[in-house]
């Protein structure tokens, strides 16, 4: 949203507050997070000024109803960021003839996490308590729920009590969202998987081949020898082509082991 200076009213003040002695405190002011919801309130507001001109006004008829307003939406809105609310107020534009309630623009929201290709925080954090079994394995609806379990932590998610796993994940969650909106491509690791590398029985293979071909087993155990070499090593690969060309001019087509 392209920031505005045509609302001015603030989203409320960090007073200060009682102390148990009756004095008043001086608070230290919003957080940074706080603040940034503040501003992005008032664009939202400077939007729906514009958008919806006498309506806006006659929801809101005066300063005090859009200090309160802006106060409830701020708190609605606390940990979302432009992108997602910019594209919630182009569909609101399409769908509502009247100034949005908190209640609307919140599904709206929602569709806008689907246009990314991504789920809403209360699925994705619903998706990632399911995963029972191997993440790495798992079947996401998109890797941002994987990357925010990882984030939240696996153990968590499956051990502790919602009051305390759903915030971890929702903070971890909605960090992702914000670089998926910005562009960045999320791949899951893959797991590679490991070959079993125990040392071959060069005396049953051997054998097999020699009974296959009808040959004395001492002809083919030479060309097993490299089975003795490193797993994966040049030198293996090498030796064992070489083998392998040696066995199909005798009539072995089958496939050598690596």
């Amino acid at each position: 949203m392209t920031p505005s200076t045509t609302s001015t009213t603030q989203t409320g003040e960090y007073g200060g507050y009682a102390s148990d002695n009756g004095n008043t405190t001086r608070g230290s002011g919003p957080t940074e997070a706080e603040q940034q919801t503040r501003v992005l309130v008032n664009m939202l507001f400077a939007r729906f000024k514009a958008i919806y001109t006498h309506k806006f006004a006659s929801a809101y008829s005066n300063p005090d109803e859009v200090k309160l307003a802006k106060r409830e939406w701020a708190i609605a809105l606390k940990g979302f960021q432009e992108p997602l609310l910019a594209y919630a107020v182009e569909r609101t534009k399409e769908e509502h003839s009247w100034p949005p309630t908190i209640a609307d623009f919140l599904k709206l929201i929602s569709t806008a996490y689907k246009a990314y290709g991504l789920a809403d925080p209360r699925s994705a954090y619903l998706e990632a308590c399911s995963c029972r079994t191997d993440p790495l394995q798992y079947k996401w609806s998109h890797p941002a729920v994987f990357f925010a379990g990882s984030q939240a932590g696996w153990y968590k998610l499956k051990s502790e009590e919602e009051r305390v796993s759903w915030p971890l994940f929702e903070q971890s969650y909605l960090k992702i969202v914000d670089r998926v909106i910005a562009g960045e491509r999320l791949i899951i690791p893959k797991v590679i998987m490991i070959e079993d590398k125990q040392t071959l029985s060069v005396k049953d293979l051997a054998s097999k081949i020699a009974n296959d071909l009808s040959v004395d087993e001492e002809k083919i155990a030479p060309l097993l020898y490299y089975t003795q070499k490193t797993y994966g090593s040049g030198v293996r690969i090498r030796y064992r082509e070489i083998s392998q060309k040696k066995l199909l001019e005798m009539g072995y087509k089958d496939k050598l082991p690596k």
